[in-house]
């Protein structure tokens, strides 16, 4: 069982790309997280533990920016990295939500998976365009970088817009 979990943590690290340098992860107790079936309760699973992450664990505008746009969720998981002369966190919220914030804590990454991404995080020329050419058709996540915004639809379909939110095309 153990060798399963190695080669998993091993397979996972290698697909994200990141060697584990300079990262730290924080996890809240297992009393706070939902409970996991087992695959096996008879035998015993290794078990790693990672220090323990709470709201305190992270900048107070990454907390302030959940509270905002999250009301009701909470932090359950928090990647810290420590790359590129700043930290930048990635959160993860009770309900599947995971958010990434560059190392001045604002957000660039907000993935909701089947939820809509909270409309005041979207620019209101994407979410005219988006209104008007996918009627009824939720964002659920949004990237943004120097270069504009890259938005995913409920439906699957990958958006591409500028700075100022001119649609630029559809992403393969």
């Amino acid at each position: 069982m153990l060798s399963i979990a190695c080669l998993a943590f091993v397979a996972l690290m290698a697909c994200t790309g990141n060697n584990g340098a300079n990262q730290q992860q924080t996890t809240v107790p297992a009393a706070q997280q939902p409970a996991q079936a087992s695959v096996n309760a008879t035998q015993p699973q290794a078990q790693t533990q990672a220090p323990v992450a709470s709201p305190q664990a992270v900048p107070e505008a990454v907390n302030a920016f959940v509270q905002q746009y999250f009301a009701g969720a909470t932090i359950v998981n928090v990647d810290a990295d420590s790359e590129y002369g700043g930290v930048e966190y990635d959160v993860i919220l009770n309900d599947g939500t995971e958010i990434e914030f560059d190392r001045n804590n604002q957000w660039d990454n907000v993935d909701c998976h089947v939820k809509a991404v909270p409309a005041a995080l979207v620019p209101q020329a994407i979410a005219n365009y988006v209104n008007t050419n996918y009627q009824a058709v939720p964002i659920t996540k949004i990237d943004k970088d120097a270069y504009g915004y890259e938005i995913e639809l409920a439906n699957g379909l990958d958006l591409k817009f500028d700075t100022s939110g001119r649609f630029l095309g559809i992403d393969d």
